[in-house]
Formats: structure tokens, C-alpha cells, sequence
């Protein structure tokens, strides 16, 4: 059972567009969005403490309306709401069912929701009012205007576009854990860290699941800076040890330090880029790559991963290829998402994917693979046929100018900031 939960934060993606077409974009919550279902079987309860009818003690409740509790509560809220959008003109977009868009002669509204929390971007006032205007006569809403803070995330307009930040969010991540005594630092991972599986005790293992969640939050929202980082501590989640703790304490010390760092975005350039890149056998004990990619609009960085793979490659080409075919798959969904989206200019051009391999380059061009690993030779097809598809094309850079490099591993302080500048972070 699901309610609207978009992929990844989509809102974030339609926050560069705010910013290249200068949209408006205003904030909507639904009151008790959960009790709106409406149930298509026959549900029953007992009677609440206190509330038991006198005479009818052995009798129950049929339920009219959905309840919080139940398990199908987010599943009827989400097709509840389906029909009403829909019905109004809107549809949904094709990559994401969480958002929603409605063209007409007179505006364009698109409408971005997460369980019951709504942002609404539009060409112009008239859209977003006539939005919430249809909305609010359907359901309870409380109305919060211009976009301020959503889910921790402040929104803030700027002269050439929008901004995105959590300062106050990782305020409150550092108090939870002020008890590390973190100290400030440069970068948020120590490459001389040799990080390896705990074979003693475990450390606080609940309250080191727990950092991890709330990082991996800040990271997954407006700060990829530290998303290697974050990654490559997850991994040890069942069983810390004293030196994860003070990897995250690290991590910790860099947030602390950058803790008013924040997505900026601005009209300018208009083009979706991807960078990708691998980092050949970095997981001691299981001989495993990592891979990360980014891609960037409008200025900042809207889409990045740093992942462990999840095969064994046998040389560098090898990982980079894994690497390459999952920013091919995220610069597919990204294509679908804008495609949909009718403020896009169509025909779509190729995304341009830059990747610091020329071996790479030059096998995803190649219409033959004659490699004998099963798992690459199907990365090998899938990447050659988005080539001659159209939907993006490989393009060669330096190492030093790979946006992707901070997600396969630790760099220099000089390194972490070019990168960061490069994703578009910049103080709020």
C-alpha cells in the first residue's frame, strides 16, 4: 500500500524549471489528507474506550471513510486524489505519478505532491489561484502561499531564480548528536580512512542507523557533496565500530562547517547534463566498484548517486561501464520526466553524458561486444541502444573536470570546493 511519494524529491528536479521559466510557486497541505479515501470493501472495528454505546457493547463499527491506521489509508488517499486532478484537466506525468500538469491557452499549472504536502508552480498567479480555488472546494486545505519550507527544505527566491537549503535541518541533526563533539572541517571524508568490516562488538548500532538516515536525507535533498561519504558509511550500519563513529563524526564536522550551503539555481544554461565516472575495487573484503554520476540544469546539480555495484568488474573500463549505463538509465528517466513536461522545447536534443574513459567511450560506440561477462555485454546494449536512440550521447572529459569524481571517492579540501561550486552549492 502506497500514498504519493515521489521519486527521489521530483519537486527539486521542477524547481530548475521554476528557474529557467520563471515560474511562480506556491505551497498548499491538506488537512487529515488520509480520512479523504474512500474504502472499496467493507471494513469493521470495535468500539473505542469511552465511547462504547450502552446496550450495544458486542456490536462494532462499520467504517464509511478511510481512517489513519489502516492499512490501505495511503493507497485510497493516493487514487482519491488521482480522480480528482484528473479530473480537472490535469495529467499525469509519465516518469512520475506524483506530478501533475494542466496547459491552456491561459497558463500552465504544475503540481508536485508528497503524501499530503503540494507544491504548486505556475506560468502565473491565475493558474496557481484557479488550482487551489478547484483543490480547496474538494478538500480541506490550508493554503501557505508562496513556497517558503517544505518538508525541511527552505525555498528561496533570488534575482535569477530559485534556491533550496537545510541549514536549520542539519541544525537540528548536529544538536541530536553534540554529544560527538564534532569539530569543523574541510572536507567530509578522510581518503587515509582504511574503513573495513567490524568484527567486534557493535557501537550504539540503532543510533548509528539512525545518523545515517538523517545524513542520508541532507544528502539526498540539496546536499550531494556528501553523498560518497554517506554511501560508503552505510555499508556498515549492522555492525559499527569505533572508527564508522568517527567517520560520521567527519561527516558531521564538514555539515557543521557548510551548514548554509544550498542549491542554487538560475535560468542559465538551459541544457540537462550528466557526468560519470567509477572507482575501480574500492569496497575491501568483496572486491566491488562504486559508481556515481550527476546531472545539471539550470546552474545546479538535479539528479547525482554514489553507489557500491552490485557485480564484480575485472578492470577499470569494466566499472565505468556499469557506471556509465546507470546514468543512462537515470538520464532516460530524467528525458521522460521533461518530455511530458509541455514548457520543454520538443524535438529533445541527445543528453550529453561526460565520462573521463576513452576505452569506455569507445566500447559504448561499438555495436560489438566481445567480452565474455554476461552482466556488461547487457550494460553494453542497453548503453549502445540509448546511443543510437537518441537519448544521449557520450561525450569525453578530463579527469579533473568530472563533476562525477566526489562520488567514487574522498578528495583534497581544494577538490571538495571546486566540486561543490561546479553542483551549484553556493552560501544561502
Amino acid at each position: 500500500m502506497t500514498s504519493h511519494v515521489p521519486k527521489s524529491l521530483v519537486w527539486v528536479r521542477v524547481v530548475t524549471l521554476a528557474s529557467i521559466y520563471k515560474l511562480v510557486v506556491h505551497q498548499m497541505d491538506v488537512k487529515t489528507a488520509f480520512l479523504n479515501g474512500d474504502l472499496d470493501e467493507e471494513v469493521y472495528m470495535d468500539q473505542p474506550e469511552g465511547f462504547v454505546l450502552p446496550g450495544n457493547e458486542k456490536k462494532v463499527y462499520k467504517l464509511v471513510k478511510s481512517l489513519y491506521g489502516l492499512k490501505q489509508a495511503p493507497k485510497q488517499w493516493h487514487e482519491k486524489f488521482d480522480t480528482v486532478i484528473l479530473a480537472n484537466g490535469f495529467k499525469h506525468n509519465g516518469a512520475d505519478k506524483c506530478v501533475y500538469s494542466k496547459f491552456t491557452g491561459e497558463y500552465g499549472v504544475i503540481v508536485c505532491l508528497y503524501v499530503d504536502d503540494m507544491l504548486i508552480f505556475g506560468t502565473n498567479m491565475l493558474g496557481v489561484c484557479e488550482t487551489k480555488k478547484y483543490l480547496a472546494s474538494v478538500f480541506k486545505m490550508k493554503d501557505l502561499n508562496e513556497a517558503d519550507t517544505i518538508l525541511d527544505i527552505k525555498v528561496k527566491r533570488h534575482s535569477e531564480g530559485y534556491a533550496l537549503c537545510q541549514n536549520h535541518y542539519i541544525e537540528k541533526v548536529l544538536l541530536k548528536y553534540k554529544h560527538l563533539n564534532v569539530k569543523e572541517v574541510n572536507t567530509p571524508f578522510d581518503s587515509n580512512y582504511k574503513l573495513v568490516e567490524n568484527t567486534g562488538r557493535a557501537i550504539a548500532q540503532l543510533e548509528f542507523a539512525s545518523a545515517i538516515g538523517s545524513m542520508m536525507y541532507a544528502m539526498h535533498c540539496t546536499r550531494p557533496d556528501i553523498a560518497f561519504a554517506v554511501n560508503r558509511l552505510s555499508r556498515y550500519t549492522s555492525n559499527p565500530s569505533a572508527e564508522h563513529w568517527k567517520a560520521i563524526a567527519r561527516v558531521l564536522g564538514y555539515l557543521k562547517k557548510t551548514k548554509d550551503l544550498g542549491l542554487y539555481y538560475s535560468g542559465y544554461p538551459a541544457v540537462l547534463e550528466g557526468y560519470s565516472d567509477a572507482n575501480w575495487v574500492t569496497s575491501v573484503g568483496d572486491n566491488k566498484s562504486t559508481s556515481g554520476w550527476i546531472f545539471t540544469l539550470g546552474g545546479g546539480a538535479i539528479s547525482w548517486a554514489s553507489k557500491k555495484q552490485s557485480c564484480i568488474s575485472h578492470s577499470t573500463m569494466e566499472s565505468e561501464f556499469i557506471a556509465l549505463a546507470s546514468a543512462g538509465k537515470e538520464a532516460e528517466w530524467l528525458r521522460n520526466m521533461l518530455y511530458d513536461i509541455e514548457l520543454w522545447p520538443q524535438p529533445m536534443s541527445a543528453i550529453s553524458i561526460y565520462c573521463d574513459s576513452q576505452a569506455t567511450m569507445s566500447k559504448a560506440y561499438s555495436k560489438i561486444y566481445n567480452g565474455k561477462s554476461r552482466h556488461i555485454s547487457l550494460r553494453h546494449e542497453y548503453v549502445r541502444q540509448l546511443v543510437e536512440d537518441g537519448v544521449i550521447s557520450i561525450v569525453y572529459v578530463k579527469s579533473s573536470g568530472n563533476l562525477a569524481d566526489p562520488f567514487t571517492k574522498g578528495l583534497s579540501r581544494d577538490m571538495v570546493r571546486v566540486t561543490s561550486i561546479g553542483m551549484g552549492l553556493k552560501p544561502f
